[in-house]
């Protein structure tokens, strides 16, 4: 684990051009569906990161031939139409929930095949229950636990699709819906899945990215049916795919530019992104950020003399919870109270996200009212300031704790860049920053170069 690392806060209003990394969940889906088509695909503007890097790794046990270049984000697959060259593998997940349900139910489409998956002590705590039972019901796989019951560390005897129709538990992670969404086209069946209570925004995702390889989206109903067409993935026409660049970590920025005022353009995020995190910024439009969405840039702006303060703000993260972090870490500057609901599920992520989030803040002097769903913040920058006061009269900072969560990493450290106790001088510290490796390795480094008082 990394020692802490401290923040500097900012002095000036924030200028110039982000370089964001590549959507992890673009990057992860489009390797899956390239393994699947029928030639070499290229994926453009790709992740480079802990969890694309465990898929890219599987694929290649699996038998794949991938040329990575990291330095140009370039990916290169040769897909099999279909077909998975080795039927015996020994593959390790780590903390990637997107390799984790992907890999599972696309190992589940080989016949007579001999797997063993496991992962970090993490991951062997995280929901694949949906799943497993779900390609039981296709007669896709037979499990085998070796520790807890529908829990990792497992060994999978595949045996291709038997069945045509699965009921779906996704609550806990619309991964699994996307994990069967994005492999069972193979199987060249019509094929029916129910699913209710799913959150749709990943699912859309999932659908979107689906159809640039030819794919018709799945027919959904109002009560959760998809229906899964018979058809196949196709290469593109020029062989290539552009990996959107990840909103979720346009979030920090989107925060960063209400926290300090001034302009960015974020490069390479078209009109109308397919990542449904793209409603984070929506949200502080509230608290004076500008957005103006070009063709393939966003251009975000708050007047260092607008107010961002409110009084109340009540909002529900439920189609974009990967931001809610973001939102809360700073919200003892934004609002006097606020409320945070539809966060339930992020209780099966990398960690309690909505418990551990409670705990951060209430060590930073706020008082923090946690619910099954839910978190109060009642907001008290006084209180803040004397905790920092008192650290520092110990010649210490705050820290936050992370979890080995990379969002905890990156939430707090945009509350660090806010000069709190106005001498310019770190006050905040994040414990284990190198966890951010995981979506975006080099997050502090872009974050350090929007920095212009030094």
């Amino acid at each position: 684990m990394s020692a802490p690392l401290a923040i500097l806060p900012f002095k000036s209003p924030l200028s110039g051009i982000l370089l964001l990394p590549g959507s992890k969940s673009i990057t992860n889906r489009a390797l899956i569906i390239a393994a699947l088509c029928d030639g070499t695909v290229t994926l453009k503007g790709a992740l480079f990161s802990r969890d694309t890097l465990i898929m890219i790794e599987a694929l290649r046990k699996l038998g794949f031939e991938i040329f990575a270049n990291q330095e140009d984000s370039v990916i290169k697959i040769k897909g099999q139409a279909g077909a998975i060259p080795n039927k015996t593998a020994s593959i390790n997940v780590g903390n990637a929930g997107t390799a984790a349900r992907f890999i599972t139910a696309f190992l589940a489409l080989q016949k007579e095949g001999n797997y063993s998956l496991d992962g970090d002590p993490q991951m062997r705590d995280r929901p694949m229950k949906g799943l497993i039972d779900a390609l039981s019901e296709l007669g896709s796989a037979t499990f085998t636990f070796l520790e807890k019951p529908f829990h990792f560390p497992f060994q999978m005897q595949t045996h291709g699709l038997q069945s045509k129709y699965a009921q779906v538990d996704a609550f806990a992670s619309s991964q699994i819906l996307s994990a069967l969404l994005l492999t069972l086209p193979a199987c060249k069946q019509a094929i029916q899945i129910n699913c209710p209570n799913v959150r749709t925004a990943y699912v859309q995702v999932t659908e979107q990215i689906k159809s640039y390889f030819g794919i018709l989206e799945s027919a959904m109903t109002e009560e959760g049916s998809f229906k899964i067409h018979n058809n196949t993935y196709q290469t593109p026409k020029d062989s290539i795919f552009l990996v959107e660049p990840d909103l979720s970590a346009a979030s920090y920025f989107f925060a960063l530019t209400v926290l300090h005022g001034g302009s960015l353009s974020i490069k390479n995020i078209p009109a109308k992104p397919i990542q449904g995190d793209a409603a984070f910024a929506e949200l502080l439009i509230s608290h004076a950020l500008q957005i103006t969405p070009q063709k393939d840039q966003w251009d975000v702006h708050r007047s260092v003399d607008s107010s961002i303060k409110k009084e109340v703000a009540d909002f529900n993260f439920n189609l974009f919870s990967d931001t809610f972090l973001t939102y809360a870490a700073i919200a003892p500057l934004l609002n006097d109270e606020t409320t945070i609901r539809g966060i339930k599920h992020t209780r099966l992520q990398e960690t309690d996200r909505v418990s551990a989030m409670a705990t951060e803040l209430k060590k930073l002097g706020q008082t923090v009212i946690e619910s099954d769903d839910s978190l109060k913040i009642l907001s008290n920058k006084n209180a803040l300031i004397e905790k920092a006061k008192a650290a520092r009269a110990k010649e210490k900072t705050l820290e936050i704790e992370t979890y080995e969560d990379h969002r905890f990493a990156m939430s707090f450290a945009i509350l660090g860049t806010y000069d709190l106790l106005g001498d310019g001088q770190a006050w905040l510290s994040i414990k284990d920053p190198e966890c951010c490796g995981k979506t975006f390795p080099d997050f502090f480094h872009t974050l350090e170069s929007f920095r212009h008082d030094r």
